[in-house]
């Protein structure tokens, strides 16, 4: 083609020289321009009339055929799409199931070969303790006869050790003389009495009547057979005994809470100190109580009022002792007054009644200790099977333990105090004021007593009205300069 101007031949290579030339240049991109523009609005229309509903559409019937046939191949290419994901879907199911298929074949063929291993397991664990329970009595004859002989030694060792605790404590009573004596009374009555030595026993019931010389080497004579005997025996007391040593002339006794405490304490009244208690405060270390007499018991109770007190703990400490000894070596005793008291009964029916493998015939004094079978020596601390902690040992204690040794002191200074006060106080006639020294007092035996007559004559004091009889001369009379132990 030609220009019609500068008659140049297109398509040149060389540049346009006219309008013409440029014109013609340009006009086949306006026709390529135009044509895009017309794609694009064809396809503009497409997409309005598949994204739009069909109401919203413009009623033209070319246009609805148009969007008809649009919404058609949009609709069936999305069924398809869907149809391909689902039949996607499905292939990875259908492999996935076969795949648990398999896992739950082979997890069966596993379950299975367990079950008949678990099964022969079984069946050989039974037939097992079968064979087992067949050989246990062959296997544990040789223990069982082991423990039998042990058993058997144990028991000879047991008694052998027994016999030896009772002939030692035999012995050891029959050296220190404890022995009883028989007396009869005017009434006809026999009265025993008991001695360690050739010296009586006191009964605390009786301390007021008896001499301080006699009450010390009693109490003393107690304390040395009770501290050996206790030593063959292994049995520690409840309340501590101390026997006489260097710088030590008598025995002491501790109280049950101060007892065993390992001090090494001076003797009461002396100035001397231990070393290993010089450091330690003075008010916190036990006191023990002195089993020594320096004056007569009553004498002691007007003039030192707080020896005296300690005096009493410590002989009702020792009768403690002594009757807890006799409980735990197979005496039925109780904890009344009435049966602690008789120091010398509960000793001799111990080490020599008890001791005795004869048997005894049972008194008929309720108060006399009876036996309850149980062997003496059989209980010891130093045993294993017959100590303080063994069962047998708790039951037999049970009823010891609940017992009070504050009430049985309470006990022994209320008696004590009521022979004192008996033996001070007389009820006398009228024809008996010239015959004696004495001052009348008028009132009950409760009242204060009067002072001590300084004349050789009686001072009379008017009585009470409750105490005037008929005669008028009758009252309460205290006896002046009494001998204390003259017999009553």
């Amino acid at each position: 083609m030609e220009c019609s101007i500068c008659s140049t031949t297109f398509p040149s290579h060389g540049q346009p020289t006219c309008v013409s030339c440029a014109r013609a240049l340009v006009y086949q991109a306006r026709l390529n321009r135009l044509t895009d523009l017309i794609d694009v609005d064809s396809l503009h229309k497409q997409v309005s009339c598949t994204v739009l509903p069909v109401p919203d559409l413009p009623l033209h019937s070319s246009e609805l055929v148009f969007t008809t046939e649009s919404a058609r191949k949009h609709a069936h290419a999305q069924v398809l799409r869907e149809s391909q994901t689902t039949l996607e879907r499905c292939a990875v199911i259908n492999d996935k199931l076969s795949l648990l298929k398999q896992q739950i074949d082979q997890a069966r063929r596993e379950n299975a070969k367990r079950a008949l291993e678990i099964k022969e397991r079984h069946a050989e664990i039974v037939r097992e303790k079968t064979e087992m329970k067949s050989r246990v009595p062959q296997l544990l004859e040789p223990l069982h006869a082991s423990i039998r002989r042990s058993q058997r030694r144990l028991a000879k060792v047991e008694a052998r050790t027994l016999e030896g605790r009772t002939k030692l404590c035999q012995e050891t009573t029959r050296l220190a003389g404890l022995q009883q004596k028989r007396r009869r009374m005017p009434d006809g009555n026999i009265v025993h009495d008991y001695a360690v030595g050739g010296i009586s026993i006191v009964d605390l019931r009786h301390l007021n009547s008896a001499k301080s010389q006699l009450i010390n080497a009693s109490l003393a004579n107690v304390c040395r057979l009770l501290i050996t005997c206790c030593h063959y025996l292994s049995v520690r007391l409840p309340a501590e005994i101390t026997p006489p040593h260097a710088s030590y002339p008598h025995p002491t006794i501790f109280s049950l809470q101060s007892s065993y405490q390992g001090f090494q304490l001076p003797f009461p009244g002396s100035s001397s100190t231990p070393s290993s208690s010089r450091t330690l405060d003075q008010r916190s270390l036990p006191k023990p109580r002195l089993l020594h007499l320096d004056r007569p018991l009553v004498s002691l109770a007007k003039e030192d009022p707080a020896r005296y007190n300690l005096f009493i703990e410590g002989v009702s400490l020792l009768a403690w002792n002594v009757a807890w000894l006799c409980n735990s070596q197979g005496l039925n005793l109780s904890s009344a007054y009435q049966a602690v008291c008789p120091l010398g009964l509960n000793l001799y029916t111990l080490f020599r009644e008890h001791t005795s493998r004869s048997p005894t015939p049972q008194p008929a004094d309720p108060d006399h200790p009876t036996s309850t079978g149980q062997p003496f020596g059989h209980f010891s601390h130093a045993a294993v099977r017959q100590s303080s902690t063994a069962v047998e040992s708790l039951d037999l204690m049970r009823n010891w333990r609940a017992a009070s040794f504050a009430r049985f002191l309470d006990k022994i200074k209320q008696i004590l105090f009521q022979d004192m006060s008996g033996a001070e106080w007389e009820v006398i006639s009228g024809d008996d004021f010239e015959q004696e020294e004495a001052v009348l007092v008028g009132g009950s035996r409760n009242s204060r007593p009067a002072a001590p007559a300084s004349s050789s004559s009686a001072k009379r004091i008017p009585e009470s009205d409750d105490m005037t009889t008929d005669d008028g001369n009758k009252g309460y009379l205290k006896l002046k300069s009494r001998a204390v132990g003259d017999g009553r």
